[in-house]
């Protein structure tokens, strides 16, 4: 099986960029639309559709850094988890219900680019392709709302702890580490950024090592980031692709805790649903 451009050059560079197709960059526009018009609402509103501990919907600025509690991400955030609204609190009221959709429509765009990659990498390592983690129960997207600020960085340096993000912003800031140095991503619309987390090293031996990142601030009036997470399945151990010694052997284990380093909970065995009263 030969190698998608994009999986080539995760293995040879660490990271890759894959152009949309247009229906999939419609799919992508009309959730920044929607996307805007949720984070604009009143902030009570938007917190009855944060689970308690800020692992589903809504989750306010403050809750989660890249380095350290005393500078937090200067975002807000709104995860949707395996593409079941229900995840989210009170799923099914106007102010949450076209968001929550929109949301539906790009992860099936996100989800498929996800897994070609994942396909394509058990195949690399000698695997048949139902090798690939079965990922799409224990996924998330993430759109990410920033608050203007003075500080130089809106996130410090990380890397995102999952086998695989794809990320799309529509304006500048997004910085990757390259040769030792943190070098800026041009911005294009239709255009994702796939960025290898640890899981995806341990997966590999260590052949693909986490991309490194940060987002600059460019004191921007607003800023949207949409990320696809991609997980393993984290309710039964899962082998990696290729086995060294001193390398992990659950990558499962590996998954449920990473949260840890942002100040989030352990990642669910399963996402949970919610009721709407």
């Amino acid at each position: 099986m030969s190698l998608s451009a994009a999986t080539a050059a995760l293995l040879t560079h660490g990271h890759a960029s894959i152009d949309l197709p247009a229906a999939a960059a419609k799919a992508l526009s009309a959730l920044r639309v929607a996307a805007a018009a949720f984070f604009t609402l009143e902030e009570n509103v938007k917190r009855t559709h944060g689970s308690d501990d800020f692992t589903y919907g809504f989750r306010p600025y403050g809750r989660q850094y890249s380095i350290s509690p005393d500078r937090p991400d200067m975002n807000e955030s709104f995860t949707y988890w395996a593409d079941n609204p229900t995840t989210v609190p009170h799923h099914d009221t106007p102010t949450v219900a076209p968001f929550l959709q929109a949301l539906s429509d790009y992860w099936t765009v996100a989800a498929a680019i996800a897994g070609n990659v994942l396909t394509e990498l058990a195949a690399h390592y000698g695997h048949q392709p139902h090798a690939a983690p079965p990922f799409r129960d224990y996924s998330y997207l993430e759109i990410n709302w920033y608050h203007p600020s003075d500080r130089d960085l809106l996130q410090d340096r990380h890397e995102d702890g999952h086998l695989l993000t794809l990320a799309v912003s529509d304006g500048p800031g997004l910085e990757i580490e390259t040769g030792g140095r943190m070098n800026p991503v041009p911005v294009h619309d239709n255009r994702l950024l796939a960025m290898p987390g640890s899981l995806l090293t341990a997966m590999t031996g260590a052949d693909i090592p986490p991309l490194y990142h940060q987002v600059r601030n460019h004191r921007l009036p607003q800023r949207l980031t949409v990320l696809f997470l991609a997980n393993p399945p984290l309710d039964r151990p899962v082998p990696p692709f290729v086995h060294r010694e001193g390398q992990p052997v659950d990558i499962a284990h590996l998954a449920r805790t990473s949260g840890a380093m942002f100040g989030l909970p352990d990642a669910p065995a399963r996402p949970a649903a919610h009721t709407s009263g």
